[in-house]
């Protein structure tokens, strides 16, 4: 089961990644990177909390912020209450690819994950989703032996 989620995840992240590349330069990092500063309240936040929302390190995430910063897709702006600090904002040049990027990438998703499921399976698909989001948040983790049990029973173990 496991492999067969990793499958379906290259093939339509894969797919996606292509699709937004062509449509905008952008490769997939830099598209969550403006995604998820869209997502915050006046369009900016800091360094940390985007690094805590992208699961990323906090070097990695510095070389991608230079790089976007250098390719005006992003812009630096003093934090108002903490001198240490500043807020990551999206150039209008990033807002725009962030836009055309979506205007790809949605229809391309839809397409892969959406069009092939009935309305019913949609709906089931999405509350299996929000479930296991909802398990990982928690952070839920078992050793090998519960893995192996647990696999056992769900018919998926060695």
């Amino acid at each position: 089961m496991y492999g067969d989620i990793l499958r379906l995840t290259d093939v339509i992240g894969g797919r996606s990644e292509r699709t937004m590349r062509e449509a905008t330069g952008l490769i997939g990092s830099e598209f969550e990177v403006l995604l998820r500063l869209a997502r915050h309240p006046q369009n900016r936040t800091t360094s940390a909390r985007l690094a805590e929302d992208l699961s990323f390190t906090s070097g990695g995430l510095t070389r991608l912020i230079a790089r976007m910063e250098e390719a005006g897709l992003l812009a630096r702006h003093p934090h108002p209450d903490d001198r240490r600090a500043a807020l990551l904002e999206a150039t209008p040049k990033g807002r725009e690819l962030l836009g055309r990027a979506l205007a790809a990438h949605v229809p391309q998703i839809t397409a892969d994950l959406l069009e092939p499921l009935t309305p019913i399976e949609r709906l089931i698909l999405r509350e299996l989703v929000n479930k296991l989001t909802a398990h990982g948040a928690r952070g839920a983790v078992q050793g090998p032996a519960r893995v192996r049990a647990a696999g056992d029973r769900a018919g998926t173990g060695p």
